[in-house]
């Protein structure tokens, strides 16, 4: 019972995880809505992911009698004050929200990796979801880096 608890607490601080990183994307799409539709879709796409992501997570909480969380608590909040402060220091354009992204997107891979590491006995089908979610997690990063470092087609990316 005890180890139940363990994990539906581990899972329920990846549904947080990935509640703050479509926050983060929802800040990224109004910073540069204007600017870069491209960046726009490229956005809405991983917003969508993490939503995907909650989804799957939830239905393993729900599998061994657990709550899933609903909405992100404070430190979601707090992440997100301090990315706007850092966004009135340093502005808004395209670098420094693409950069902002990928240290994000960093954090979100170094959550699923230490969740794994801290929990060798996940039955298999967490750890099958969890990995899969970290794939795909990684390829983001990937686009976000890529989109940051040259100026390549988002939409290429999003279909590659």
């Amino acid at each position: 019972m005890r180890q139940k608890r363990n994990w539906i607490d581990a899972l329920n601080e990846l549904v947080r995880v990935n509640y703050d990183r479509v926050s983060e994307y929802e800040k990224a799409i109004q910073d540069v809505e204007n600017e870069d539709e491209r960046l726009v879709t490229l956005f809405n796409h991983h917003a969508s992911m993490s939503r995907l992501n909650v989804h799957g997570l939830r239905q393993l909480i729900f599998s061994f009698g657990g709550e899933p969380i609903m909405d992100p608590i404070m430190r979601g909040k707090l992440l997100r004050v301090w990315m706007d402060f850092k966004a009135s220091l340093f502005g808004k354009d395209r670098k420094v929200v693409l950069a902002n992204l990928e240290t994000k997107e960093l954090k979100v891979q170094q959550a699923y990796d230490d969740t794994l590491e801290q929990h060798p006995e996940f039955p298999y089908r967490i750890r099958l979801e969890l990995l899969k979610q970290r794939q795909l997690l990684r390829s983001a990063w990937f686009s976000i880096l890529d989109a940051s470092l040259a100026q390549t087609d988002v939409e290429e990316i999003i279909h590659h």
